[in-house]
């Protein structure tokens, strides 16, 4: 293939399209596999994220 726009266009296509049926593959491969398991360190920094701005030593009111 010549070397042009359309023929270096064509092989990036082909090569995003190649990467996707990869992705798609290894995807359907892992479809069985359980969730890993949090890490203690991820679920606490999701549980400060409820959007409190308290510290954790001070007493919630309720209000």
């Amino acid at each position: 293939m010549a070397d042009s726009k359309d023929s270096r266009d064509k092989q990036a296509d082909d090569a995003e399209e190649r990467q996707r049926e990869r992705e798609v593959s290894e995807a359907l491969e892992r479809d069985d596999e359980d969730e890993p398991p949090l890490d203690e360190e991820t679920s606490e920094a999701e549980s400060d994220s409820d959007g409190d701005d308290r510290d954790e030593e001070s007493p919630k009111t309720e209000e």
